[in-house]
């Protein structure tokens, strides 16, 4: 009921608007203030009451979030924990992984990390079991581990591929698999982060965005299955984000180019989505049970665009894809921390896109080459790629 409060109130006080100024239509407009305020109050009590009922529902549940020692991954560990669930989060890095939970401790919040390779059917499945008995079960299981690669296709390999839906499908199935009865017990939700780009495949993301599209078949297909069953399957469809993730890509053909172009359409305010806005609005779905988010308008409409014209988006992404870096003549292949433009061209780069470099700096990402890394304990430190 608490989803419906605010439009009902706000439509409430529009209604009692009309009344008036069909009643009184000489009324002068000073004359309407109370009512306006009147239900202004009332829209804003009650997204209070649902904001207070969010944190009642989560208080003591446990969560585990998959990828979860940077980016969107640990901002949605602090967002769950800071409605006191307990968490778990699992990356491949121990010693990464260590600092990201004692910044999660330096919150107040309670978190367990797990060293983890979702690659390995074995370890993922063991994660889970390490996660439920930790925290004391399990109320909901986030999958977001990621991994990506970007360069033209003659740049990537079969092993590349394998690795992205090694990562982003069998993982997240190896999970769904194992903490599907321990969420049916529960009554608990299953959330998985797929991706505008296993909607809509963008040039020079090809592994990524054959791995995310089966991450989505796979979401919907689990919620096409899930009525009766006690389990609320989400499927969270991002758009861009700013979360720093242009530090973890690795970059291959012409890693400089490819890293310009790559932050500066991550980080650009108007087509990117803050990762602390992403989270609360996953953490409110997931919470009032929505089946299907999506993120941003621009993943909106790229989604209704593709749904109703089909040839013409994939015109558009070919078109984009003959304006992006060609390979060179001698590929490389660099991660973005050794990847970023120097000079002036770099410190533009770095103004246009200052908010995905703060966003990297509080979400844990890699530290740039040569500069040093953040301390550890409570001050979100260099994570490394998590998994």
């Amino acid at each position: 009921m608490i989803r419906w409060t605010l439009p009902a109130a706000l439509a409430a006080g529009r209604w009692a608007l009309s009344r008036r100024r069909r009643r009184r239509r000489r009324a002068r407009p000073v004359e309407l203030v109370p009512w306006a305020v009147a239900g202004a109050a009332a829209g804003v009590s009650a997204s209070v009451l649902a904001e207070h009922r969010r944190a009642t529902l989560l208080r003591g549940r446990a969560v585990l979030v998959t990828g979860g020692s940077r980016g969107l991954g640990l901002r949605l560990a602090r967002e769950f924990g800071s409605y006191g669930a307990s968490v778990a989060v699992c990356g491949r890095d121990r010693d990464r992984l260590d600092r990201a939970v004692a910044g999660l401790a330096g919150r107040g919040i309670r978190a367990h990390g797990i060293q983890c390779d979702l690659a390995d059917p074995e370890q993922a499945r063991a994660m889970v079991e390490e996660a439920a008995e930790r925290l004391g079960g399990l109320d909901v299981v986030v999958n977001n581990a990621g991994v990506l690669r970007v360069g033209p296709r003659a740049t990537m390999t079969t092993a590349d591929l394998e690795e992205a839906m090694a990562v982003m499908f069998w993982g997240p199935y190896h999970v769904a698999r194992a903490a599907w009865e321990r969420l049916r017990e529960s009554q608990g939700s299953l959330v998985t982060i797929t991706s505008i780009g296993g909607h809509l495949a963008p040039p020079h993301l090809w592994p990524y965005a054959c791995a995310k599209a089966a991450q989505v078949a796979l979401s919907e297909g689990l919620a096409a299955e899930s009525l009766g069953t006690g389990v609320r399957v989400t499927t969270v469809v991002p758009g861009l984000m700013r979360t720093g993730s242009h530090r973890a890509v690795l970059f291959s053909g012409a890693p400089e180019r490819e890293y310009a172009w790559f932050a500066l359409c991550a980080g650009l305010p108007l087509l990117s989505m803050s990762a602390d806005r992403a989270a609360r609005r996953v953490v409110r779905a997931t919470v009032r049970g929505h089946g299907y988010v999506v993120l941003t308008p621009a993943a909106r409409l790229g989604m209704a665009a593709h749904g109703l014209a089909p040839g013409l988006t994939q015109r558009v992404s070919a078109l984009a894809g003959w304006l992006l870096p060609a390979v060179p003549p001698e590929p490389e292949e660099r991660p973005g921390t050794e990847a970023a433009v120097q000079g002036v061209p770099g410190q533009v780069l770095d103004a246009l896109t200052a908010l995905n470099e703060d966003a990297a700096r509080r979400l844990n990402q890699p530290a740039r080459a040569g500069s040093a890394p953040p301390g550890g304990g409570a001050s979100e430190p260099d994570p490394g790629r998590s998994a």
